[in-house]
């Protein structure tokens, strides 16, 4: 139990533990991704704004009164009066002439206004399908922040003066597929937690129910072993008992031969306790091969009673018979008959006290051989109907635990009739109301009464 504790407890720590490391390390690499695209952002925001000064100086160092050629990043070239111009900025004098060139911002269009002298201005308009991008920084939909903190929406960066209303940022397909991918990264983190928390907890269970079964094997061993001990000490003491009277000479011929008839049923009850071990290793594990045959499955049970029938005479138990004659089946006649014995002694043993009697009744129904052994005993719970054919399993009633056995005849009747594909139940009305084993076994027919004649029997009890 505290292996299985410090095994839940590590495998709990280990798997927390990859989960939340999981998930850092995700973020982590999403928020690299972030910041250098980002760099990126920044990069391209420098070199966009040099090549728009470049473009800028092109046009100032046109000599004076030259109307610029549409040469890129600039698409068309307007000549128009001063008047029109919502305003010329005051440019450096890039040309030495005391005029100017310089950005300007005609409707929602950006060009480079140089002046041309007699009040004439040439604006050399930005191409909008240039092979850059640039938005400005007033649209509500960007959602941009700084580099610092990329985790609230796009990061930015804007083009150095005179273009700083003008920002540079992430392909928004290119940064929706950062989140995308983290995303998918944390749902398959999640995933393989989930599928590793349902392993662990399944080994958990697993583990548990090995537990139990364990200290079941364990607790039904020692019942086995404390049944055996008892069982083996009664005739023991028995016999001793009679060998020592006998031999100190203190019972007449008469005494005498009465301790040495019980001395010798003693014996008979550890030889049958001893056969029912051995049983137990013969028949259990699917260690033995059966020897199959098709033989008069009637037949066998009528011998089996009729043994039962003489050791149960003087104890008074009726012991009721309804047998139909000619039942054939495929069966091992050594293994059936332990079958038959335990069950027919098994009933015997637990019949009531008063009016003791025990009923056996065998017939077809559908092509099955149908084997009704039934007693007017205290019962069984309806709890421990199926727990009885468990090895060393004895039910928990007054009445089974003050009559002798060891737990193990019906785990072996259970065994044998499984290998020979048949099947066996119990069931019990009510307390004080008897119980009833039921064993079928496929593939029996009946002779027919001109079949008698020329049947010479089937196969032989043990």
């Amino acid at each position: 139990m505290v292996a299985f504790v410090v095994v839940a407890l590590v495998l709990n720590a280990q798997f927390t533990w990859w989960v939340v490391y999981s998930l850092r390390d995700n973020r982590e690499r999403l928020d690299l991704e972030r910041a250098l695209v980002a760099g990126r952002s920044e990069l391209a925001a420098q070199r966009l704004t040099a090549h728009l000064l470049e473009a800028e100086l092109s046009v100032a160092r046109l000599p004076s009164g030259i109307i610029p050629s549409p040469t890129p990043p600039f698409s068309e070239v307007r000549v128009v009066d001063e008047s029109e111009l919502a305003a010329i900025p005051a440019g450096a004098d890039r040309r030495g002439q005391g005029a100017g060139a310089g950005w300007v911002q005609i409707g929602d269009r950006t060009a480079v206004a140089c002046p041309l002298g007699r009040g004439r201005v040439a604006v050399s308009y930005l191409d909008p399908r240039a092979p850059f991008q640039w938005l400005e920084a007033s649209d509500p939909d960007l959602q941009l922040v700084s580099r610092d903190n990329v985790q609230a929406g796009r990061p930015s960066a804007a083009l150095a003066p005179p273009l700083e209303r003008f920002v540079v940022t992430p392909d928004f397909h290119r940064w929706q597929e950062l989140v995308d991918r983290y995303r998918q990264r944390v749902v398959g983190v999640l995933l393989e937690g989930a599928f590793f928390l349902a392993a662990i907890v399944t080994a958990v269970v697993l583990l548990w129910g090995v537990l139990r079964r364990e200290g079941s094997l364990e607790r039904q061993h020692q019942n086995f072993v404390s049944a055996v001990t008892h069982e083996l000490k009664t005739p023991i003491a028995g016999i001793r008992l009679a060998l020592e009277t006998v031999l100190a000479g203190r019972a007449d011929d008469a005494r005498a031969k009465r301790f040495l008839t019980n001395a010798l049923a003693d014996t008979e009850r550890l030889g049958d306790l001893v056969e029912k071990v051995l049983d137990v290793t013969r028949y259990t594990g699917g260690a033995h091969r059966l020897r199959m045959g098709l033989g008069d499955f009637s037949q066998l049970v009528e011998d089996e009673v009729a043994v039962a029938e003489r050791r149960v005479t003087a104890r008074g138990v009726t012991l009721v018979r309804e047998i139909t004659p000619g039942v054939q089946a495929t069966f091992d006649p050594e293994a059936m008959a332990i079958v038959i014995s335990n069950l027919v002694e098994n009933a015997l043993k637990y019949a009531s006290s008063e009016d003791p009697h025990v009923r056996v009744r065998l017939v077809l129904e559908r092509g099955e051989a149908v084997l009704e052994v039934r007693d007017n005993g205290a019962g069984i719970a309806a709890y421990e109907l199926e727990s009885i054919f468990k090895p060393f399993y004895r039910a928990s009633d007054e009445v089974t635990r003050r009559t002798p056995g060891t737990g193990i005849g019906l785990f072996v009747v259970r065994e044998i009739v499984s290998a020979h594909g048949g099947r066996i139940t119990a069931a019990s009305p009510g307390p004080g109301r008897g119980s009833t084993f039921r064993l079928t076994l496929p593939g029996a027919d009946v002779l027919s009464e001109d079949d008698f004649s020329g049947y010479s029997g089937g196969n032989g009890a043990r």
